[in-house]
């Protein structure tokens, strides 16, 4: 019994042991379990719900005063893919706006964050940083995507951040850029043990659109784009556009869709070439779109000729003209300056050096370039290529930004170094502007510098290129813009040298409405040539090409009296697409008004009017050491359309500089949506107008105050430059 009493104790024993075993055990597994869970959860550092930002630091105006909500103005784009009805969006009054917004600092714990990000696409201007020890350790941009309904697209987005575990942290969601894509789109940014896999396919930044190889002789070339499909659906594009009664006849506009800054203009093999931001609608993001001609006003439509990839989208650029080759060098988003060449008779196939960009922004955690990265522009000197990246610096009035252009240089187009800033001793640009898209030509004895402010729109720059510095002595400058570039005004130039001592010009212009299938234009071509036979330097303009080869239905009016105070109405001389060519005595009437586009009882006309001896006075002085005063030219467009959504613009409003007794001179193109006024070589100024009545057809000259003479007029109606693209493929 003592023995089966001692098995029965020792089994209750080992029972008892077992069960508290297998409690601690169990607890101890339920406890590890628990940790996992726990460990396993994602940390949420914002998920943007709440009605504030929170304890985030806010900068700027960008962001407003709390998160938005999704898809309700403001702001006004619509979105899709984000968690919840809260996100930041930096779309509040449009891209002009910039800002910051700081998290408060915490701790890593986690081996990776995970967000949503959306729009813009331009590094370091529209991104999420995360910063350790006050470097970037990380940042991202948007992907720049739209779906099929035009809703911008967040997706997922993961950094590996396991390195940094136990470390202090912040981040930084930026939006300072104020251009085209200028807004940063974030959601649900959460620590996590799990990396998250973008929602939406990914193909990296490779285009959706075709592209198609092309042989190397002109005449088999030819062939091919006789059955291109692009050339057929370009065709049929043109076809449905052609009604709308706002598409221009002899200004260009992209085949299909949209279109953004002119590129690349060059004379290539007896033709000139243009390029142009495209947006195929099958993947809607920058490609270079391309046109040929022969005299710079009839276009014909070529198949896209530069895709994105690596860069997110192919921005602005220009091209230099070798014996051998064309080389366009551009600003490729998310990756720096790329470089393609093409040899090719029609410049159709395009081979990018090295396949990735060349001058490259910093990668993350680096050292902040002592240069920006932005529109560049190349040209040859001796053994060198040279390269302008545009931008400005911050360091203005106020800490305000000024343009800037730095300069590197490169003898292979692969590999390249940074020299210093470009520009000396200028001080003709504003306080705002910078230097986007630059073209530097010779011009006369002079250089001119060419660029966008996307702030003031178009201007110029003239000087001297000290070669053996490598710097650019301003000595004058000057705007094309005479006002906001936007709605309805003058954009961006593209520029190339006429062979002859001057340099040919073309910009794009905005629109004050928005058209199904079709946006923005191209402005005529402009000859640009340097005055130098006075003491005072005279930057003249003038229309290039052959705009006489269009001209049909010729009207003429010669020596007629301008009586004081009253409107002449020209019965016989009217249209929509026309070009009028006059010269008047303005005599002593302090101001002449030409109006176009006018309605039998002016509801709808665009004025304008001349001022002579109405500007500011002169700079330079006359020999009597008195001062000269401009006279001053201006478009009204506040009347020039009944359309409650067409947008007018304040006048434009530009000096000319008119000797004593010069006469007025007029070249006025007038092309259903756009107005181009060029004064005596000198000046030119233009606008997008949208009249609404279809009787807005009539001309009429108006002297105020006193009386003035028409010496002559001459106008013309004009045909379009795409019809034989309509009735026939190419």
């Amino acid at each position: 019994m003592k023995q089966n009493g001692c098995s029965i104790v020792i089994v209750r024993c080992r029972f008892v042991l077992g069960l508290m075993l297998l409690i601690c055990c169990g607890a101890k597994a339920f406890a590890l379990a628990k940790v996992k869970t726990d460990k396993s959860d994602d940390i949420v550092i914002a998920d943007f719900e709440s009605d504030t930002y929170g304890d985030w630091k806010l900068d700027g105006s960008a962001f407003g005063s709390c998160p938005v909500r999704a898809s309700v103005n403001p702001p006004s784009n619509r979105v899709v893919g984000h968690l919840g009805n809260g996100l930041v969006n930096t779309y509040l009054n449009g891209d002009r706006t910039t800002g910051k917004l700081t998290s408060p600092e915490f701790i890593i714990e986690r081996e990776y964050i995970n967000f949503l990000i959306g729009a813009g696409g331009h590094a370091g201007e529209t991104c999420i940083d995360l910063v350790i020890d006050g470097k970037v350790v990380r940042t991202s941009v948007g992907p720049e995507r739209k779906d099929s309904r035009g809703r911008e697209i967040l997706d997922w987005k993961s950094w590996d951040i396991a390195e940094f575990r136990g470390k202090k942290a912040i981040l930084q969601i930026i939006d300072t850029y104020t251009g085209r894509w200028g807004h940063i789109n974030i959601d649900h940014i959460v620590q996590s043990d799990k990396p998250r896999k973008p929602t939406f396919k990914d193909i990296g930044n490779k285009s959706l659109v075709p592209q198609y190889p092309f042989a190397n002789t002109l005449a088999e070339q030819e062939k091919q784009l006789k059955t291109n499909p692009f050339l057929e659906r370009f065709r049929v594009s043109r076809e449905k556009m052609k009604n709308d009664p706002h598409l221009p006849l002899y200004h260009f506009t992209s085949p299909e869709n949209r279109l953004n800054d002119p590129d690349g203009l060059c004379f290539w093999q007896g033709r000139w070439h243009m390029f142009y931001q495209g947006y195929p609608p099958e993947d809607p993001r920058q490609h270079w779109g391309h046109a040929v001609s022969d005299d710079l006003i009839h276009w014909r439509d070529l198949p896209y000729a530069i895709y994105p990839n690596p860069e997110r989208a192919c921005y602005s650029g220009s091209t230099l003209v070798e014996d051998n080759r064309v080389i366009a060098m551009y600003h490729g988003t998310q990756v720096g300056s790329m470089v393609a060449v093409s040899d090719d008779p029609l410049l159709l196939n395009w081979k990018k050096v090295t396949g990735k960009s060349v001058i490259p922004f910093a990668k993350p955690g680096e050292k902040p370039l002592p240069y920006s990265i932005f529109d560049p522009c190349i040209w040859k000197k001796g053994n060198y290529y040279y390269a302008l990246t545009a931008g400005w610096r911050p360091d203005g009035p106020g800490g305000k930004r000024l343009r800037k252009e730095w300069l590197h240089r490169s003898k292979d187009l692969a590999n390249w170094e940074y020299l210093h800033p470009f520009l000396e001793d200028d001080g003709y640009g504003l306080v705002g502007d910078d230097g986007a898209c630059p073209y530097f030509w010779p011009i006369g004895t002079k250089y001119i510098l060419l660029h966008f402010s996307h702030m003031t729109g178009g201007k110029y720059i003239l000087g001297d290129y000290d070669t053996k510095r490598d710097k650019f002595a301003v000595t004058d400058g000057g705007d094309f813009n005479f006002g906001p570039y936007g709605p309805a005004g003058l954009h961006a130039p593209s520029a190339a040298p006429d062979g002859n001592g001057g340099v040919v010009v073309i910009f794009n212009m905005n629109e004050g409405l928005r058209h199904k299938g079709w946006n923005g234009i191209m402005s005529l071509p402009r000859r640009l040539t340097l005055d130098e036979s006075d003491e005072i330097e005279q930057l003249r303009i003038e229309p290039a090409g052959e705009t006489e080869s269009l001209r049909y239905g010729h009207q003429s009016v010669v020596g007629i009296k301008l009586p004081s105070n009253e409107e002449i109405v020209f019965e016989k001389i009217k249209g929509r697409s026309m070009e009028l060519l006059m010269e008047i005595d303005c005599q002593s009437a302090p101001m002449l008004e030409l109006n176009v586009l006018r309605s039998p009882n002016k509801q709808e006309t665009t004025r304008i009017v001349f001022y002579p001896e109405r500007g500011y006075k002169h700079r330079e002085f006359t020999d009597k050491r008195s001062y000269i005063h401009d006279s001053v030219v201006s478009i009204d467009t506040s009347c020039s359309s009944i359309l409650s959504d067409a947008k007018s613009r304040p006048p434009e409003t530009a000096p000319v500089h008119l000797e004593k007794k010069e006469t007025l001179k007029l070249h006025v193109f007038i092309d259903k949506s756009i107005v181009e006024v060029f004064v005596n070589g000198k000046q030119c100024v233009s606008v997008r107008v949208y009249p609404g009545r279809k009787d807005s057809l009539g001309v009429s000259l108006h002297a105020q105050g006193s009386a003035a003479k028409l010496i002559s007029l001459d106008a013309w109606q004009m045909k379009g430059i795409f019809e034989s693209a309509l009735k026939t493929r190419f």
